[in-house]
């Protein structure tokens, strides 16, 4: 027999912290490359302005840190790549400094390539898309105009009109003319304002759209690039001249620099965010899910992922099938993959520790953008879930006796309405009949014993009859079924000898309902006469949103406590999921109160 021999190695021991990982070593890589770059491209202004280089390689480095921190996420992915980009172009941005060769011709696209890259980097986050129509149009026009107008500037002007008076500086203008790049130059400026502006609109608009959690998480980044752009425009706005010194251009671009270290800061104040809500949901979980519940535990998770629409649903072994926090069963597939629910939802599957089901969670679509917070948010209410999981299971066992009684009372009901056809249609034409026959009998008969003792029998027949339609309509009122709840009542009233004030709704319930709350009533107006021997009743029966609420309340009481006397009522009232409440007792009346879902 083969044999496997497993060996676990000795964890090594750590050299660096635990927060100084791969991904932050390459980030930091990227950094310093790209503000390596930036001082290259930039080192004939940066020898006179030490200031405005350490601002401006500062602001690239942190740029590229944060790209390639967030192309290490799924959804971040594509912003990342074009943060990383954008940090590139502004470093090669500076060649500008020069003065000379391709530099002066390269810095105006690579300008607007950072811009470009920069907003559709945040319009790209945190979903990885262009979600929204407005993001898509805003990108096209972006397109167009920066990089449409650094072509329209060289294609009408000379380099020195553009403030680049190198004799190497490579500018090839196709048709130069003084006044037409004056006017390239006013209509230019005006289109980046008003690009700057309509970006931020567009990131206004966003706003509204997104789920609380992604709204937290993006508003200040939304703030500050939008303060960004719209900084970017002004200042550039004021330096579309002809005939501008280098030293001014280059001025501009150290402010913008400066301005523009606010995009990364808020990034990483949004990451550290986001960071610090999943260490702290362990002890917001324990807080809100104190004491355990079904409810408290759904609820803990609805306000630690901002998600009011969240669902949580158990599993139940003995039923083997998942219920919602009243225990009622619905319908998901226990070994299937969760997958999506509907109108985009996202369903999550929790299993215990030891690989059993435990709970699926129903979130918002927005959520997938957060899913590290929602583990971490299920982690911690580990233990939680696995109680309230049995609470589920014991309101699962619950739900189904109820059902089973309901099931019972409807079987009651259908066997009730049998038997008083079977009098009504039965044993009651077959007793009128003999009495007919009496009646012919006694009729036709000269012989006086005869006539006598028939009229004794008819008599005795007719009393006989009389107790079986008192029966039947026990059993169930024709009137109960044909006309409702009200004018049962009212010939059961007229019936027990004391003055009943009725005030019944005029609505018609299913036949469960109305059977059950007839019996219960019949019930408890015999208590009032036989027991509490009232001298006045009165009964209320009415509905509102979905529920039945029926009083009894009479001015007498028995001599003992009327909820040991009633309490057979509960059991039929609470299985179709109702409740009874009886009050009163010697002196003070009795007050029978049952409320009931009718729909």
């Amino acid at each position: 027999m083969e044999r496997v021999v497993v060996v676990i190695s000795a964890p090594r021991r750590r050299r660096s912290p635990p927060w100084f990982g791969a991904e932050t070593r390459r980030a930091l890589v990227a950094g310093l490359a790209v503000a390596g770059l930036a001082l290259l491209a930039g080192w004939p202004y940066w020898r006179h302005h030490p200031a405005a280089a350490a601002i401006t390689l500062v602001g690239c480095a942190a740029i590229a840190v944060d790209g390639v921190l967030l192309s290490t996420g799924g959804r971040t992915r594509r912003t990342g790549l074009l943060f990383t980009v954008a940090s590139v172009c502004w470093a090669v941005n500076w060649a500008a400094s020069w003065d000379a060769t391709i530099g002066p011709i390269m810095s105006p696209y690579a300008q607007a390539t950072f811009y470009l890259a920069l907003a559709v980097g945040v319009l790209l986050y945190p979903a990885g898309r262009l979600e929204y129509l407005a993001d898509r149009i805003w990108t096209v026009l972006a397109c167009v105009v920066l990089w449409g107008c650094p072509t329209a500037l060289w294609v009408t002007s000379k380099p020195e009109w553009a403030a680049f008076r190198g004799e190497s500086v490579w500018w090839p203008a196709p048709f130069p003319d003084l006044d037409v790049f004056r006017i390239v130059l006013r209509v230019s400026g005006t289109l980046y304002v008003v690009l700057a502006f309509s970006f931020a609109l567009v990131l206004m608009l966003r706003l509204p759209r997104m789920g609380r959690m992604r709204r937290l998480l993006t508003l200040p980044v939304t703030v500050a690039v939008g303060f960004v752009a719209i900084l970017a425009a002004l200042t550039q706005k004021p330096i579309m001249e002809d005939s501008l010194p280098l030293d001014d251009l280059l001025r501009v671009y150290v402010v913008q620099g400066a301005v523009i270290v606010l995009v990364p800061l808020t990034l990483l104040a949004s990451g550290l965010r986001v960071r610090i809500s999943e260490l702290t949901v362990a002890g917001r979980m324990l807080r809100l899910t104190a004491p355990i519940s079904v409810e408290r535990v759904r609820d803990a998770l609805r306000d630690v992922l901002h998600d009011p629409t969240l669902e949580l649903w158990f599993w139940a072994p003995m039923e083997e099938t998942y219920v919602d926090t009243a225990g009622h069963p619905v319908d998901l597939d226990p070994e299937g993959d969760a997958g999506a629910g509907a109108d985009g939802r996202w369903r999550r599957r929790v299993r215990s520790a030891a690989g059993d089901p435990l709970a699926v969670v129903e979130l918002g679509g927005a959520l997938r953008d957060h899913e590290s917070l929602v583990e971490a948010a299920l982690a911690a209410g580990g233990r939680a879930l696995e109680t309230a999981r049995l609470q589920a299971s014991v309101h699962a066992g619950l739900e189904q006796v109820r059902a089973a009684y309901r099931r019972l009372v409807r079987a009651e009901t259908v066997e009730r309405e049998r038997l008083a056809r079977d009098l009504h249609d039965g044993a009651q034409q077959r007793l009128l009949a003999l009495g007919a026959m009496l009646g012919t009998l006694e009729a036709v008969t000269d012989d006086p014993a005869v006539k006598e003792h028939a009229r004794n029998c008819r008599a005795e027949l007719m009393e006989a009859l009389a107790e079986l339609r008192a029966l039947a309509r026990e059993v169930q009122p024709a009137l109960l079924v044909q006309d409702g709840l009200g004018p049962a009542l009212e010939v059961l009233a007229e019936r027990i000898g004391v003055r009943v004030r009725l005030d019944i709704a005029p609505r018609r319930f299913s036949r469960e309902i109305e059977s059950t709350l007839y019996s219960v009533l019949c019930e408890s107006l015999s208590y009032a006469v036989d027991r509490a021997h009232a001298s006045q009743v009165h009964v209320r029966v009415g509905h509102e949103d979905g529920r039945l609420a029926a009083e009894m309340t009479c001015d007498g009481a028995g001599p003992c406590d009327p909820a040991a006397d009633l309490a057979g009522l509960s059991g039929r009232v609470r299985a179709l999921r109702g409740q009874v409440a009886v009050g009163g007792g010697p002196g003070g009346g009795t007050t029978v109160r049952m409320d009931l879902p009718c729909e």
